[in-house]
């Protein structure tokens, strides 16, 4: 991970795009704080597979919105 400057990043910025496009993190300090990282992009594939991942962990607990909502009119009636 390569950290530097805002005005360094302004006059190398092609070079850091490169660097970024190899797999490289770039950190952009302004007054020794971050400020912004530069990453490469995620493939499309490594989205989808998080995305299902993610999915896969949500846990519903309860029952089914459509149970609750059918419920709650029963509930109105009477």
């Amino acid at each position: 991970m390569l950290k530097i400057s805002v005005e360094e990043a302004t006059i190398n910025f092609k070079n850091l795009l490169e660097q970024v496009a190899k797999g490289e993190e770039v950190i952009l300090l302004e007054e020794n704080k971050i400020v912004a990282r530069l990453v490469p992009p995620q493939k499309k594939e490594q989205r989808l597979v998080s995305m299902k991942q993610f999915r896969d962990a949500l846990a519903i607990k309860g029952e089914s919105l459509s149970t609750t909502i059918i419920n709650a009119r029963i509930e109105e009636r009477s």
